[in-house]
């Protein structure tokens, strides 16, 4: 996708809501300043074959946990703003798959909010598509507790499925517990656009086979 197509797709969230901020982050990924990333091959992968761009001044990272294939961390790994790619195998017979009807009753706002996190805060949950396959997002707020520091959590999470495989890509931004939620909710809103351009980067290789 070239520089123009990225201009023009920000361009219309933009439009939606003209308050939104650009954020340099985002500027830098519309500027064409941004780097691909691969999950072929992967050993947490399950066999997602993706293809994802995140903005060059942010660092990719291995995940700690299990599902967690890659995290991508703002200001060169520093940064309070992340965008994980987690995957889940799916509970199904060799060869079975899900049909676009099944896809989209999982994916429908009702079935979204049982996803919610323990202890979060619904903020929002709607379907959408990724790559033209049924796909869902599910907003929420979350507080938790790490080493002695509280921290408020913000998330956007877009949910699809690629074959036997349920894959997240979780996006958030993270403040101290001192401050508001509003302050927290004005920091996700600055940083949507960059999270959907990154969701809309998003290349299925093995639909394209």
């Amino acid at each position: 996708m070239n520089r123009f197509f990225w201009y023009l797709l920000f361009l219309s969230l933009l439009n939606t809501n003209t308050a939104v901020a650009i954020t340099p982050a985002a500027q830098e990924f519309t500027a064409g300043n941004r780097i691909k990333f691969s999950t072929a091959g992967h050993s947490k992968s399950k066999g997602l074959n993706m293809v994802m761009s995140y903005p060059s001044s942010w660092k990719a990272m291995e995940g700690e946990r299990p599902n967690i294939v890659q995290k991508f961390v703002s200001d060169a790994g520093r940064g309070l703003e992340m965008v994980m790619i987690i995957t889940k195998n799916l509970p199904l017979a060799p060869g079975e798959s899900l049909s676009i009807d099944e896809l989209r009753e999982i994916l429908s706002p009702a079935q979204l909010k049982e996803m919610l996190p323990q202890g979060a805060t619904l903020i929002g949950a709607k379907s959408t598509s990724i790559e033209g396959v049924p796909a869902g997002m599910l907003e929420y707020r979350l507080q938790q507790e790490r080493a002695g520091i509280s921290l408020s959590m913000q998330f956007v999470s877009y949910i699809f499925f690629s074959g036997a495989t349920m894959v997240q890509l979780q996006c958030g931004v993270t403040i101290g517990q001192s401050t508001s939620i509003a302050a927290l909710s004005q920091r996700m809103k600055e940083f949507k656009p960059l999270f959907f351009l990154m969701a809309n980067s998003i290349v299925l290789q093995d639909k394209w086979k």
